[in-house]
């Protein structure tokens, strides 16, 4: 079955770019206007300056502010829907989300992961994945950078980096926007900017955003919202100074809210609880986990609010630039769950309360040494503070737990579970990491003749870590004392606990230019995740994991053909990770322990394509096959890597026709992935429900001049049933997870440029 899937999406993508490449061999990119038929070049700062994309050594797939409108890109899931390379996916909150690259990544559910995919605004290292998984605003371009990035971008970029790049202030002309969008499940969106001229030398921005949508899981529990809602709003203000023709300086703060009744999941349910279901007078589940249709005792929620300042000097020197980027930010959120996913009163999440705040510092040197050699050199210094919990009481044990449970086949030797655990049982817990760093790093590259380019960048990072841990366990339960339930949901401990680490990450490159508009290159390069301790499960002694470790090998090609009319880049990489960071769901259900799980290898070939045939449609494809992705040393070896399959790929088209004093225009995107595991379970324990695979249309269709954008669009038209994450049977009620995608979605959408 899975080779016939795969088989079906790989022949469909293939035959999708012949055909592109057969259109023009045919001659369709003749016309009376062929010597002004060409792609827009494409300016990235994949290499912290600004480069021509073509130019850059680097597997980047960039979407600029144009794309991110056409495609309707609001948020990191749309991003990742649009990158075969690309997967997002949430299941206890949005600020867990897991971003993974080529198949390495995790979920920061365990607040002492750190993340494999870094998260870059402005430049600007984040931390906490979720704080970079709001709605997108003001958006000037996206940059996926696809494998390690450890020289440049430092820790947690192992599996690659995204880099999100805001629009600055305008210091010529007042100018701005206001869009507004509305939709199905009583959607809609606000977004207004508004940038000019202050005087001679200073210019502002300012931009905001609201977002408000009912739920699209049908709650039919008493009294209970539809889940995954969204009543979010964010604001952005900027003010650049620039005194001289050198000195730019860029304040910036943002300020980010968000309310939902997040993270709802469809479930199925054992016989015993839907019995109880009824006794108690109340409607069994329907038991169909594509439906959409849930019924929970327990509101869930998900409210934050985080605040980030930065500021960004740029400063020419007559032989190099300088620049500095300085950012704080502070953010906080609750989180309440109803775990069993049912109208009884089994298990609760109530208002687990997280924090954390963070200061980082960037200082370096852009230059050269005469006319073949340019080098970066920098300093880095980066504290966090991470917070889980404020010892009230978390996960609370319901009045039908001991009903259901009892009726379970579990491993327990006593006549009913009543003596390990009692209605009212709770975990309290307070779990603090901190963590300083320091890094200094640098990377030349040294033009030998006209065509053959040489790379080199080393980083030493030192890194301090300590961890204050603290959990309980309050139970009534006979044998608490000695053997209480909920103590296999989270170990007791009261400890304090520290690390310390130095890497050395190191990058080599060469680059030859074949002609004026194609390049090849080949790389080597290391990127580190850091280490820490399970803020969950474990003794004392148990609770460190190390570093994680990446050395990759890259080949590839930009090519920019067909007289700049089409641009194909391709690249074949290799890598391994020792000392993997797995972060493995625990056999009751609830809980996670993070283990160094041995190594893991991962090979594949990613291709991009974008043509224009005719001079009013533009086409693009993406295509990432994985050769492996699998563990290959130690407990797990022999697993496949979850979230990751054979074949993940997209196409899209632009159409353009001119009507009236503007253009209509038809955006449409096809995107498929192959069969894959959601759940991070191992291998031995995955089941059916454990496998899925994905296969939706966007569309978009509008009228558009230099002011106003009027336009209908629809995401999933396919109304693809798709679970992005499953989780192990919840071992005491049967009951089993599906965290869906969204349903199909539509509305229309109007702006106004000034």
């Amino acid at each position: 079955m899975r080779d016939a899937t795969k088989k079906f999406f790989s022949n469909r993508l293939s035959i999708a770019i012949k055909a592109t490449i057969g259109l023009t061999a045919m001659g369709m990119l003749s016309n009376t206007h062929a010597e002004t038929l060409m792609l827009e070049e494409v300016i990235v700062t994949a290499q912290k300056r600004s480069e021509s994309l073509q130019d850059v050594p680097v597997a980047v797939t960039a979407f600029s502010a144009d794309t991110i409108q056409e495609a309707g890109i609001s948020d990191t899931s749309d991003l990742a829907v649009m990158t075969p390379s690309l997967n997002a996916n949430a299941n206890a909150s949005p600020f867990t989300t897991r971003l993974t690259i080529r198949g390495i990544g995790t979920s920061q559910s365990d607040p002492a992961l750190e993340p494999s995919v870094g998260m870059f605004v402005d430049g600007v290292f984040l931390g906490r994945s979720g704080l970079g998984t709001a709605d997108l605003t003001d958006i000037e371009r996206i940059e996926v950078l696809q494998g390690p990035q450890g020289t440049l971008y430092g820790k947690n970029t192992n599996a690659g980096a995204i880099s999100i790049i805001t629009k600055r202030p305008n210091m010529e002309e007042f100018e701005g926007y206001v869009e507004a969008s509305v939709g199905n499940y009583s959607m809609g969106k606000l977004t207004a900017t508004a940038s000019g001229p202050l005087g001679d030398t200073v210019a502002y921005r300012l931009s905001g955003n609201i977002h408000q949508r009912d739920g699209y899981y049908n709650n039919a529990g008493a009294g209970m919202d539809d889940q995954n809602d969204a009543d979010d709003w964010n604001l952005q203000g900027k003010l650049l100074w620039e005194p001289t023709d050198r000195l730019s300086v860029l304040l910036s703060a943002a300020h980010v809210d968000r309310d939902t009744t997040c993270c709802g999941a469809d479930s199925t349910q054992s016989e015993v609880v839907q019995q109880e279901l009824i006794n108690q007078g109340l409607a069994p589940d329907k038991n169909d986990p594509y439906d959409y249709d849930v019924a929970t005792s327990f509101q869930e929620s998900f409210s934050m609010e985080s605040d980030q300042v930065s500021l960004h000097i740029d400063y020419d020197l007559d032989w190099g630039s300088i620049t500095s980027i300085t950012a704080w930010n502070d953010y906080d959120y609750t989180v309440s769950v109803d775990p069993d996913r049912s109208q009884l009163d089994l298990l609760n999440t109530t208002f687990e309360y997280n924090e954390g705040d963070s200061l980082s510092q960037e200082l370096r040197l852009d230059s050269s040494f005469g006319d073949n050699i340019d080098y970066m050199v920098g300093l880095f210094y980066y504290e966090q503070t991470t917070q889980r919990g404020d010892k009230s009481p978390a996960l609370t044990v319901g009045e039908d737990f001991i009903t259901i449970a009892d009726q379970q086949d579990l491993p327990f030797p006593f006549p009913t579970i009543g003596f390990i655990v009692q209605p009212g049982d709770d975990l309290r817990y307070q779990n603090t990491w901190d963590n300083e760093t320091l890094a200094a790093f640098g990377q030349a590259t040294w033009h030998l003749g006209e065509r053959w380019h040489l790379t080199g960048g080393l980083r030493w990072t030192d890194e301090e870590r300590k961890a204050d841990l603290f959990s309980e366990t309050v139970s009534t339960a006979p044998l608490a004392p000695t053997v209480a339930l909920l103590n296999f949901f989270s170990t007791p401990i009261d400890a304090k606990l520290d690390r310390s680490s130095d890497n050395v990450d190191w990058l080599a490159k060469v680059a030859y230019d074949i002609g004026d508009s194609s390049m090849i290159y080949a790389s080597a390069s290391t990127a580190s995740k850091s280490g820490n301790f399970n803020g969950v499960n474990g003794t004392p002694e148990e609770r460190e994991f190390d570093d994680e470790d990446t050395t990759s090998y890259e080949l590839g090609l930009k090519s920019t053909l067909l007289d700049s009319r089409m641009r194909l880049n391709a690249a074949a990489f290799y890598s391994e990770i020792e000392n993997y960071q797995f972060q493995q769901q625990l056999p009751t259900g609830i809980g996670t322990f993070v283990s160094n799980a041995g190594e893991v290898e991962t090979s594949g070939i990613d291709v991009q394509l974008e043509a224009l045939p005719l001079p009013n449609l533009t086409l693009t494809a993406g295509l990432l096959y994985m050769h492996e992705y699998e563990v290959t040393a130690g407990p797990n070896k022999g697993d496949a890597l979850p979230f990751t399959a054979d074949f993940s790929g997209n196409l899209g088209a632009t159409l353009v026709f001119p009507l009236a004093d503007g253009g209509v225009y038809l955006r449409a995107d096809y995107i498929f992935m192959d069969d894959h595991a959601t759940n991070t379970t191992s291998e031995e324990n995955l089941e059916d429900k454990d496998f899925d695979d994905r296969e939706t249309l966007n569309a978009k269709i509008g009228w558009r001049n230099d002011n106003w954008n009027i336009s209908i669009w629809g995401k999933n038209l396919t109304d693809d049933e798709y679970a992005v994450q499953t989780t192990n049977t919840f071992l005491f009620s049967g009951m089993d997870q599906y965290f869906l995608a969204p349903p199909r979605t539509y509305g229309a959408t109007l702006r106004y440029d000034f």
